[in-house]
C-alpha cells in the first residue's frame, strides 16, 4: 500500500506525465470520437414516394481530352442509368479539334458538348449552367466512374426530399488495379487507403453532427437554384486570397461551394450506402506525390477560412473542429515526442526499467489507431497488408510536405498560373469565349462496356493516332 502511494505521489509531480497526455490526446481523442461517429452513422434511406427522379438530373463533366478512354468508360457508366442531360464542358485547343471525332464515335443524343479557349474547370462549370434545366445538377470529374447499380440515383437523392438539403456526397473508392506486388501496386494501395481514410472521417463527421469537412469536386449532387444563381457564380469565379494577391483562383472550388452551403444554410449529406459507393483512379506514381502536395496546400489555403466563419461552428460544431485538428496532426512528430515523454516520464517516476513494455504498448495502441481508419480496404484486399509497413513510412513523409505545403501555400500554379501560362489569360465565361451548346451526339446505341475488342475501343485508338493524341487510360 506504501508503495502504491509513493507512486501516485511520484506521478502527481511528474513534470513530463501532464505533457504526455497533452500529445497523446491531441492525437487520438478525435480518432476514438471518429470510431463511435462511425457506428452512429446511417445513410438517408429511400423514400417510398419519393419527390425527385433520375429525369430531374443534369450531369456536368468538365474535362479537357476528349479522346480520353477514361472518360469514355465515365461517361458510359453515366448512361447506363436513365438520366436525361450529359453535358461535357471542354477547353482548349486539343479539345476543340477533338469535337468532330468526338461526335462521330459517341452514340447517345443525351450528351452534349460545350467548348471555350481558356482550361479552367470553374468557368468550364459555370459555362454549363445556362444550360442545365433540370431541378438537380450533378457535377463530377473526368474520372469518377458510376456503378451499375439500379438504386444508384434513388439513393444519392434520397436526401433532397428534405427541402433544406443542398448538396450529397457519395462515397468514393479508389480502382484496385489489381497489380501484383510491386511498386506500381504500392502506389495503388496508397490511393486507396487515402479514400479509405477520407470515408472514415466523413462517416464519423456525418453520424455525429451530420456535417462533412468538404463536399468533393470529384462528385458531388447540388440544388441547381444554388450552382445556378448570379451570386454564387459571382464569387466562384472571382475568388481571391492573401488580401486579392492570388486569383481568381481556379483549385479549390470544392472548398469553395462546401463554404457557400454552411453559410448560406444548407444541409450537406453523405451517402455512404452500398449502392451509392462509386470508384475513381487514384494511385499512380508520381502524380498522386504531387496530388498529395496539392491537396495539402488547397487545406492550408481554405480551412482558416472556414474556422472563422460562425456558421460553421454553430451548424456543425464537431466537423469544424476536426478541421481545426488537421493542423495538429504530424504523425511523425506527435509519435516520437509521445517516445521520448513516456521515457522521460518513467524515468522521472524511477520507473525506468517498464519503458520497453510501455514503449510496446504505445506501439501497438499507434498501429492500431491507423489500421482502424483503414480495416474495411484491408478485409476487402488481405494481399494489400505487404504495403502496410510502406504505408507507415510514406505517413511519416507526408508530415514533411503538410510542413513543406504550409510554407508555399501561396502556390496554386496547378490551377492558376499553368493555365495562364498555356492560355495567356483568364477569360470569364461572360466574354464571349464560349461556344454554345449546339447540337446532341446524334447516333444509335452506346456501347455500355469498354473492352479491349470493342468497336469503340478500336476506332478511340485509330482516332488518336490520327491525331497524334494519347489516351489516357
Amino acid at each position: 500500500m506504501l508503495s502504491a502511494d509513493v507512486t501516485y505521489l511520484n506521478l502527481r509531480e511528474n513534470r513530463y506525465l501532464p505533457w504526455f497526455l497533452v500529445v497523446f490526446l491531441l492525437r487520438y481523442a478525435r480518432v476514438v470520437t471518429n470510431v463511435f461517429g462511425n457506428l452512429k452513422y446511417r445513410p438517408t434511406p429511400r423514400p417510398q414516394s419519393p419527390k425527385h427522379h433520375a429525369s430531374d438530373i443534369t450531369v456536368v463533366i468538365p474535362t479537357t481530352h476528349l479522346m480520353s478512354v477514361t472518360l469514355y468508360r465515365v461517361f458510359t457508366s453515366v448512361l447506363r442509368h436513365p438520366v436525361p442531360r450529359l453535358i461535357i464542358s471542354t477547353a482548349g485547343p486539343v479539345a476543340k479539334e477533338q469535337i468532330a471525332i468526338f461526335k462521330t464515335l459517341v452514340q447517345d443524343q443525351r450528351v452534349f458538348i460545350l467548348h471555350r479557349n481558356v482550361v479552367s474547370r470553374r468557368e468550364q462549370t459555370a459555362q454549363a449552367m445556362p444550360h442545365v434545366k433540370t431541378s438537380l445538377l450533378i457535377l463530377q470529374d473526368d474520372h469518377t466512374y458510376w456503378p451499375a447499380e439500379p438504386a444508384f440515383i434513388d439513393s444519392i437523392i434520397a436526401p433532397f426530399e428534405d427541402p433544406s438539403t443542398g448538396g450529397v456526397s457519395a462515397v468514393l473508392e479508389a480502382r484496385h488495379r489489381e497489380h501484383p506486388t510491386s511498386f506500381s501496386g504500392f502506389w495503388n494501395f496508397l490511393g486507396m487507403t487515402y479514400l479509405a481514410r477520407r470515408r472514415f472521417e466523413y462517416c464519423a463527421t456525418s453520424g455525429i453532427d451530420g456535417g462533412i469537412s468538404t463536399l468533393s469536386g470529384r462528385f458531388g449532387v447540388f440544388r441547381t437554384e444554388i450552382y445556378a444563381s448570379k451570386a454564387f457564380l459571382m464569387q466562384y469565379l472571382n475568388e481571391y486570397i492573401f488580401f486579392g494577391k492570388v486569383g481568381p483562383l481556379n483549385a479549390d472550388d470544392d472548398k469553395f461551394h462546401t463554404r457557400w452551403l454552411i453559410d448560406h444554410g444548407w444541409k450537406i449529406k453523405l451517402q455512404a450506402g452500398p449502392e451509392s459507393t462509386m470508384t475513381t483512379e487514384l494511385g499512380e506514381w508520381p502524380k498522386f506525390n504531387e496530388q498529395v502536395l496539392r491537396w495539402m496546400r488547397t487545406t492550408w489555403r481554405s480551412k482558416p477560412r472556414q474556422l472563422v466563419h460562425k456558421m460553421s461552428w454553430m451548424r456543425q460544431p464537431y466537423t469544424t473542429f476536426s478541421l481545426m485538428m488537421w493542423f495538429f496532426r504530424l504523425s511523425l512528430v506527435q509519435e516520437a515526442a509521445m517516445f521520448w515523454l513516456l521515457r522521460a516520464t518513467l524515468k522521472e517516476a524511477g520507473k525506468l526499467a517498464r519503458f520497453p513494455v510501455a514503449a510496446l504498448g504505445l506501439l501497438v495502441w499507434i498501429i492500431a489507431m491507423k489500421v482502424v481508419k483503414i480495416l474495411p480496404h484491408f478485409r476487402k484486399h488481405p494481399r494489400d497488408l505487404v504495403y502496410f509497413p510502406g504505408y507507415l513510412v510514406f505517413g511519416y513523409w507526408c508530415t514533411l510536405v503538410k510542413i513543406w505545403a504550409m510554407l508555399t501555400c501561396w502556390n496554386a500554379s496547378w490551377a492558376t498560373a499553368k493555365v495562364n501560362e498555356m492560355a495567356g489569360a483568364t477569360v470569364m465565361v461572360a466574354s464571349g469565349a464560349v461556344e454554345e451548346l449546339g447540337e446532341p451526339c446524334r447516333t444509335t446505341n452506346l456501347e455500355p462496356v469498354v473492352g479491349p475488342d470493342s468497336r469503340i475501343w478500336t476506332s478511340f485508338r485509330r482516332a488518336c493516332k490520327r491525331r497524334a493524341c494519347n489516351p489516357a487510360v
